[in-house]
């Protein structure tokens, strides 16, 4: 019994391997590219998008500036590294006039000052005309610098707003993400445990019945088994035998075996007509309750 039920096991795991880990490699597949796509999407909408929009807020914020009030014009651009981004101010003929600073305003977001003053020195080298710098390819799993520039108008003349921002979703969000694609795997593990059990079960019911069909064909073969000795003998006596009150004898027992064999056939022949027309289907409740 214990040899049986270890085989009911592994046949169980045998089917969930079969059916679960291609249905959960599959899952992790979608899952990856559905992320992927997904910050790919939001990385260019908040990065992109959002900067070009902020940029030109600062750039109007800071025409109606006293541009020349250097502290009056850090004071708006400090406003920045809230948004994860960086700002640097020059005048019409090249020179910095200010810049956000991201050593004071970036405390809370002390992991990404370094990427705050990465920021600013690839805005410089932009300024200088080195567009090199720029972002090529938008990378879903790590940061991503976006640059913009924005010119100002003023009334001391016309100035260049250069502007950086800095996405990282995955890195910022990571902790969010994980725990749902764990439970989505996870549910999809249970799914695949029901599949599988579902499918031992049919396996079960489907060998009960092949193992009855077996007992029952058997059992048939061996009611056909004496008849057909009985016949057997009968005919070599009717060949022997001269005398005719034995061979009507002989014939009689002959037919009355063949009648019993021709019972044991249309007996196979409508077992059989019925496992044909009867699909699998399980017990039905009132049934199981009566059983």
């Amino acid at each position: 019994m214990q040899t049986k039920g270890n085989g009911e096991k592994h046949m169980f795991l045998k089917m969930w391997l079969r059916a679960g880990i291609p249905i959960l490699a599959v899952t992790a597949v979608v899952m990856y590219f559905c992320l992927y796509l997904f910050l790919i999407s939001a990385e260019i909408i908040i990065g992109g998008r959002t900067l070009e929009h902020t940029c030109a807020e600062m750039g109007l914020v800071l025409s109606n500036t006293d541009l020349t009030d250097r502290a009056a014009v850090e004071e708006q651009l400090d406003r920045l590294p809230g948004l994860h981004m960086v700002g640097i101010l020059f005048d019409g003929d090249g020179r910095e006039i200010a810049r956000s600073d991201v050593d004071r305003c970036a405390d809370a977001e002390g992991e990404f000052v370094a990427q705050y003053h990465k920021m600013e020195e690839a805005l410089l080298e932009i300024h200088a005309g080195n567009d090199s710098v720029r972002n090529s390819q938008v990378n879903a799993f790590d940061y991503n610098h976006w640059y913009s520039q924005e010119p100002v108008w003023a009334p001391q003349g016309e100035y260049s707003l250069y502007c950086a921002k800095m996405t990282a979703i995955w890195r910022q969000r990571s902790g969010d993400f994980i725990p749902v694609g764990a439970g989505i795997f996870a549910a999809m593990t249970v799914l695949t445990l029901v599949i599988a059990r579902s499918y031992h079960k049919l396996y079960k019911r489907r060998q009960a019945m092949e193992c009855a069909f077996s007992q029952r064909v058997n059992a048939l073969a061996h009611d056909l088994k004496t008849p057909m000795m009985v016949i057997s003998g009968y005919s070599e006596n009717f060949l022997a035998e001269i005398q005719v009150e034995k061979r009507e004898h002989y014939a009689e027992k002959i037919l009355e075996n063949v009648n019993k064999m021709n019972a044991v056939v249309e007996e196979m022949l409508e077992f059989t007509r019925k496992k044909q027309t009867e699909p699998d289907r399980p017990k039905d409740k009132k049934t199981t309750q009566s059983a």
